[in-house]
């Protein structure tokens, strides 16, 4: 009789414990996460999703990222500086960019990497595994800051997106 009730009890215990246990459970899915290699922000109605730097070991790169807006805006000018390995700003960015001043409508979908619009961007102390500190300034929205990650061009990843030249 005493082994039957133990037996009772270690089955009823098993399933209590796997309940108890899921109630404090943090699943990926239930916290907010970016499932791509970017940064996000917003400012006002304007969504920037996936900003980094896509840049070749010469320290020439361009911006990449999706912005998107439920109102209509501008995308007027973009400028940043590399951070070092210590964390400190490296040469500020030369960007030369096609596309800019960039109309962007709203609810409509703009990839910074689809041409005609094209922002590159060079420094001596631009280098992938890194980060770079961007400032996108919108006409409407303003500027907003943010420290994005720094990409191998050599990624298969970027293999359509044309770097240095």
């Amino acid at each position: 009789m005493a082994s039957t009730l133990q037996r009772l009890g270690a089955t009823l215990c098993v399933p209590l414990a796997l309940a108890m246990s899921g109630c404090v459970a943090s699943f990926q899915t239930t916290q907010p996460y970016t499932p791509a290699e970017g940064v996000n922000t917003q400012v006002d109605a304007m969504k920037v999703r996936n900003l980094l730097v896509i840049a070749d070991p010469t320290g020439k790169g361009v911006i990449s990222a999706s912005l998107v807006s439920y109102a209509d805006d501008t995308l007027t000018a973009v400028a940043g500086t590399p951070l070092k390995t210590d964390g400190t700003p490296g040469s500020a960015l030369t960007v030369t960019s096609t596309g800019l001043p960039l109309t962007l409508p709203a609810n409509t979908l703009f990839v910074l990497t689809d041409p005609p619009t094209r922002i590159a961007v060079s420094s001596p102390d631009l280098e992938a595994g890194l980060l770079a500190k961007l400032t996108l300034t919108f006409a409407k929205a303003g500027p907003v800051t943010i420290v994005a990650p720094v990409r191998p061009s050599s990624d298969p990843e970027f293999s359509g997106i044309v770097v240095g030249g």
